[in-house]
């Protein structure tokens, strides 16, 4: 059984909350930390982990990050791959990137980002 994570938010890291139970990964504030991979690495471990547990469950990425550094958007990237390869091999998955419509740089990055991948998405802008 995948545990779940639960990292609460300080100014320069989002908060994530990975609930094995709802197959969610919830990731929001911003997202600056100072070892960016070393924050990432067991979110993203998780994220493997959940998709090789019962694969023909459902998993969503929901992102509400106001600011991303550029080692957190490859760590985005990274996520993004995984999830996007899983769904070429048949999983249901999805991405969530809310964002707020007066941030133009982050639904500027969040369609960047989407854009290269085959899985279902929703930028929501409200």
């Amino acid at each position: 059984m995948v545990e779940r994570i639960t990292i609460e938010g300080t100014r320069s890291s989002p908060a994530v909350d990975c609930d094995p139970n709802k197959r969610v990964i919830h990731l929001s504030g911003e997202s600056y930390p100072e070892n960016t991979f070393d924050f990432y690495r067991p979110i993203i471990a998780w994220l493997d982990d959940i998709l090789d547990e019962e694969a023909g469950l459902p998993v969503t990425l929901e992102i509400a990050l106001s600011y991303l550094n550029t080692g957190s958007i490859k760590s985005m990237m990274d996520m993004l791959d995984r999830l996007d390869e899983a769904h070429g091999n048949g999983a249901e998955v999805s991405v969530i990137w809310r964002c707020d419509p007066d941030n133009e740089r982050v639904v500027e990055l969040a369609e960047e980002l989407l854009e290269d991948v085959s899985l279902p998405y929703d930028i929501v802008t409200d």
